[in-house]
């Protein structure tokens, strides 16, 4: 039987999706908006973007602090061949937990919808905190433990042995995160939350937009089959309901931190 989920590795998810990431990303577009207006107005230099896709974001970040040099890396070769149209200074493909640059280097770190798909959320906020130079700060926005809460359910309820294998939400709650940038050696640290209710068709529309935006990642050697997710979509339509369609949930973290 054709399986509908399956276990890929980020960069290869990501890579697929990035000629049209950009069509199908406005959730992630409107928090990088608000993360831009978020940033400190200071005087900076240099710029690194975490995880910046396209480059969308990380060419508005360098619009704005003219005449500052703005990197930006990604783990998808797809993601940084479609960032190098943009109008930035360099894109690099590179490991959020291994950045490739000496420390204390930046005056602004910055990153937009990233970090949850980051293995080691502690060990990536390390090397954000090396590469920053002291007393400057680190902005991010991530997606929480509450994303997507109703399709684990749905999932859960259908094969309670799928449910663990797509992603490791329990890791994303303010706490974790709280205690990921104390032990980064960040000084001071502020993480808020916001939940957000969009609304899709249907539970197989969702699964295609998750799937156009690289978004689908389970874990290695699991299958959804299409069986499973036929019951999982008759227990989402039954018990979240919203306007015609169903209701999916985003919970939006928002991160920033002092060295």
């Amino acid at each position: 039987m054709k399986t509908t989920l399956v276990g890929q590795e980020p960069q290869k998810t990501f890579s697929k999706a990035a000629c049209c990431y950009e069509q199908y990303s406005s959730l992630q577009q409107d928090i990088g908006e608000k993360l831009l207006k978020a940033l400190p107005t200071e005087d900076h230099r240099l710029i690194l973007d975490v995880g910046m896709g396209t480059g969308w974001l990380t060419e508005k970040i360098a619009g704005r602090f003219r005449p500052a040099k703005v990197i930006g890396i990604d783990c998808a070769s797809g993601m940084v061949a479609q960032a190098r149209k943009k109008s930035i200074h360099a894109a690099l493909q590179a490991d959020a937990q291994a950045l490739p640059f000496r420390s204390d280097s930046f005056d602004l770190v910055v990153s937009n919808c990233a970090y949850q798909w980051v293995e080691d959320m502690p060990k990536a906020f390390c090397e954000a905190a090396r590469v920053l130079a002291p007393r400057r700060n680190f902005y991010f926005s991530c997606f929480g433990s509450k994303t997507l809460c109703e399709l684990r359910e749905a999932i859960q309820k259908s094969a309670p042995a799928a449910e663990s294998a797509l992603h490791h939400w329990h890791l994303l709650t303010q706490g974790h995160i709280h205690q990921a940038l104390r032990e980064a050696g960040f000084s001071a640290s502020q993480v808020t939350c916001e939940l957000r209710t969009e609304r899709f068709d249907t539970m197989w529309a969702l699964i295609a937009w998750l799937k156009t935006i690289g978004a689908n990642r389970v874990k290695r050697n699991m299958f959804i089959g299409a069986q499973l997710l036929s019951k999982a979509n008759t227990y989402y339509q039954q018990h979240f309901p919203l306007r015609e369609g169903i209701s999916v949930t985003f919970e939006v973290i928002w991160g920033s931190a002092h060295k």
